[in-house]
């Protein structure tokens, strides 16, 4: 049962043709959750107006008829997958260059003195999928800036850093990941205090490690060592569970590390 189930139901209903009765039944009886999310639907025998009926009783309050409703992302999520990819990347900038000039638009109304951040995170993301990392950088940065609490830091801090990575940015992406570091030394508050037993202190361990390969790989073999020596401290605080899997990435980097020297 999901959102583009139902507004499938909900339009094949709204044109009131009665044949369409099965098929929705059919659809309805797929499983619980199913027979849940499209309750009330006629049974066979119903008039056109019933169907109709049901389906504008769904619509109204799910998905109305106003575009202006629907978040930016709505569109530009069906121009990629439709292969629109330059129209979406046009419509996302637009929607990052009003963020970056008209800060105020993150406020949240009910609590005006906090920003809500998530659609510059999801810029980045959005941004990432569509290969345009310059943009996806963009976005994290004005993300990561605004973060409030050291676990929100780090996090934003890492993924940063990964995108720099990705982008082959490798001295700004050093330099993120020395703000993570820094972030978990020196916290500030408690929000990290479970870090070494959770996927963020894995995740950071790794990137340490994948930024250490391509450091040594672009020929930066003391930044490389350097960086080495840190991912194994992040690795060293871990605990077991967290740390699995990774012990065969931090062998075969400080292999390559040696090779590069």
């Amino acid at each position: 049962m999901t959102d583009e189930l139902r507004l499938a139901a909900v339009l094949v209903g709204l044109h009131g043709d009665t044949g369409d009765l099965p098929l929705l039944l059919d659809v309805r009886e797929t499983d619980f959750d199913t027979a849940c999310g499209l309750g009330g639907m006629p049974e066979p025998g119903a008039s056109a107006d019933e169907l109709r009926q049901w389906a504008r009783e769904l619509d109204e309050p799910m998905f109305g008829t106003d575009p202006s409703d629907e978040p930016v992302s709505t569109w530009t999520d069906l121009a990629r997958d439709q292969g629109m990819t330059e129209l979406a990347r046009v419509t996302l900038i637009r929607e990052l260059d009003d963020i970056v000039m008209d800060q105020s638009r993150l406020r949240r109304p009910e609590v005006p003195h906090t920003l809500a951040t998530a659609p510059l995170s999801g810029l980045a993301q959005d941004f990432e999928e569509l290969d345009d990392l310059p943009q996806a950088l963009r976005a994290q940065r004005l993300y990561a800036a605004l973060q409030e609490t050291a676990w929100d830091r780090a996090s934003a801090r890492h993924t940063l850093a990964r995108l720099e990575r990705k982008a082959g940015r490798l001295p700004q992406a050093l330099d993120s990941l020395a703000a993570v570091r820094d972030a978990l030394a020196t916290p500030g508050d408690d929000s990290l205090r479970h870090w070494p037993q959770v996927n963020l202190g894995r995740s950071i361990a790794e990137e340490h490690y994948r930024l250490t390969l391509a450091l040594a790989d672009a020929g930066r073999s003391e930044e490389a060592r350097v960086l080495l020596t840190a991912a194994d401290a992040v690795l060293g605080e871990l605990s077991d569970n967290a740390a699995k899997g990774l012990r065969e990435l931090a062998e075969r980097t400080a292999a390559r590390v040696r090779e590069a020297d």
